[in-house]
């Protein structure tokens, strides 16, 4: 705890910097619900408060990766590059619900995508998503990259239903996973003026993987009950899972070590990545109780939906995450 609380006095410029790109995100995250509620009828109806607090979480998380991997290289995320970055961290739960809930067709998804100007929505829920993506196409710096960066996510997105057949290899698992996980944070960084290099890349190849950990564990129930593969179900042994999750911990540093970049940038970038692998270590040390609570054996079907989600939200929580992650 004593460390984290060094790093965050010892680099407190680059934190400062990233707050006030948090503050411009809120600004514009309500710029953005504004037009929405202007534009699309029934917005409320639509789109209920638990999702848009869904979308709210996925613009925070995603947009201030992005800000964040800006300052690493040296400079602060443009306002175009963030508008960009919002709007396609608000189409990504909208992106899920195509595929698991709608029945949009794959050529109208991707001409949501790829023409927002020239298509005329059938629903409302394809009415959101074409304001996203006239947004994205509006403030992408390079429109054309970002548009096969989608089409990555598409895909993975796409093979990602591999997971519902059963007995699929550990190793197929986890490539699908983390393909899922990686192409958006890929597509995220993408939105900045100067592509991702080789070495970053591979760097948020795995920061994608690591954080598909965190929704795979918070998704163990859901998942058990669809009979869906992930990263974390099935669940035999929490030690076995707790072993791997630390494994692709230390590789995600290494490959940050890797990276030409100022060591006091490294260690800042660093730090708000933490709250990811503090909130998987914590929810892990969790069911670790549970297992212990059921005689040794993880039952997922035993358990609550309660039971097994850590409250992130709780700053006591965020403490002990804190805390476990800066013991890896």
């Amino acid at each position: 705890m004593l460390k984290s609380v060094y790093y965050l006095l010892r680099y407190f410029p680059f934190y400062f910097s990233l707050f006030k790109d948090f503050r411009r995100i809120s600004k514009y995250s309500e710029k953005l619900f504004t037009q929405l509620k202007k534009e699309v009828e029934g917005w409320e109806k639509t789109v209920d408060r638990a999702n848009q607090k869904r979308m709210l979480d996925y613009i925070v998380i995603q947009t201030m990766w992005t800000a964040g991997f800006s300052l690493l290289r040296g400079s602060r995320i443009s306002n175009k590059e963030l508008a960009a970055a919002v709007n396609i961290s608000s189409l990504a739960p909208f992106y899920d619900d195509f595929f698991d809930k709608e029945n949009t067709r794959i050529t109208d998804l991707e001409s949501i995508i790829n023409n927002p100007f020239n298509y005329i929505p059938k629903t409302q829920l394809e009415k959101i998503c074409l304001i996203f993506s006239k947004n994205i196409h509006e403030n992408a710096a390079d429109i054309n990259r970002s548009l096969i960066d989608a089409k990555r996510v598409f895909n993975a997105q796409s093979e990602s239903k591999k997971l519902h057949q059963k007995s699929l290899p550990e190793e197929e698992v986890r490539a699908i996973a983390f393909e899922k996980g990686a192409a958006t944070v890929i597509c995220m960084c993408n939105l900045l003026k100067e592509r991702l290099s080789e070495k970053e890349e591979r760097l948020m190849f795995q920061l994608g993987g690591v954080a598909q950990f965190l929704d795979d564990i918070f998704d163990l129930r859901e998942d058990y009950l669809e009979g869906r593969q992930t990263l974390m179900n099935p669940l035999k042994s929490v030690a076995e899972k707790d072993k791997s999750f630390k494994k692709e911990i230390v590789l995600f540093k290494d490959l940050l070590d890797e990276l030409d970049y100022s060591r006091s940038n490294k260690k800042a970038f660093m730090f708000p990545v933490t709250f990811i692998l503090g909130a998987t270590l914590l929810c892990l040390e969790r069911y670790k109780f549970l297992e212990k609570k059921s005689g040794g054996k993880f039952k997922v079907e035993k358990y609550t939906r309660k039971e097994l989600v850590v409250d992130m939200d709780d700053w006591s929580n965020r403490l002990k995450a804190l805390s476990l992650s800066s013991k890896v």
